[in-house]
């Protein structure tokens, strides 16, 4: 589904709109903002919304864990959560890349390709959640308690599969607390008009 389809304009965002507004506490929202995140990513890849709520989990913990460790062991942390990231995200994008490579300079290994399927947004979920360890490590955020709001942060479907890769310092506080006046709705709905065309 993409932002200027009919099903994203007429049915999926006036859906998402009426049930969050019809909430007022910000559990509610941010419960109801991350299952229409979750819809919307699996109306193009229902089999990886699994990877997308492993990585959510996985960076979750680690972020928990670097917040919670000493100041020798903060590092090794960050770095095994990064590397583990940065994996996944090779064996999807590089595989069959690694295996004509290798077939190539040794014909006699014939390693058969894996056409692995690309998941969807893998990229910037991938960052996104790395960008997260990284203000935990270096300490511009406290790591998030509450498994729903990183889970919120990583998956919020206007920037879920096409960036912009948003730091969680910068949004940490309006998954708390965040308010709706008329000047924001208009602002939004003048960018995202801008966006459209």
């Amino acid at each position: 589904m993409v932002f200027s389809s009919p099903t994203f304009l007429y049915a999926f965002l006036p859906l998402f709109i009426v049930v969050y507004f019809a909430r007022r506490s910000i559990a509610w929202r941010n419960a109801i903002l991350l299952a229409f995140s979750l819809l919307f990513y699996a109306w193009g890849e229902t089999v990886f919304v699994l990877l997308l709520l492993a990585s959510i989990a996985f960076n979750w913990a680690v972020a928990l864990a670097i917040d919670k460790a000493d100041l020798v062991n903060r590092k090794p942390i960050l770095i095994l959560g990064i590397c583990l990231n940065l994996v996944v995200l090779g064996v999807a994008k590089y595989a069959d890349f690694i295996v004509l490579t290798v077939n190539a300079i040794y014909p006699a290994a014939g390693f058969p390709q894996l056409n692995l399927p690309l998941p969807l947004g893998i990229s910037f979920f991938t960052f996104h959640a790395i960008s997260y360890l990284f203000d935990v490590y270096r300490r511009n955020a406290r790591a998030e308690e509450s498994l729903m709001r990183v889970a919120v942060y990583i998956a919020m479907f206007p920037q879920l599969v096409a960036g912009p890769i948003v730091r969680f310092s910068t949004v940490a506080r309006q998954l708390r607390q965040r308010s709706t006046t008329v000047w924001r709705a208009a602002t939004g709905m003048r960018i995202f008009a801008i966006g459209l065309t």
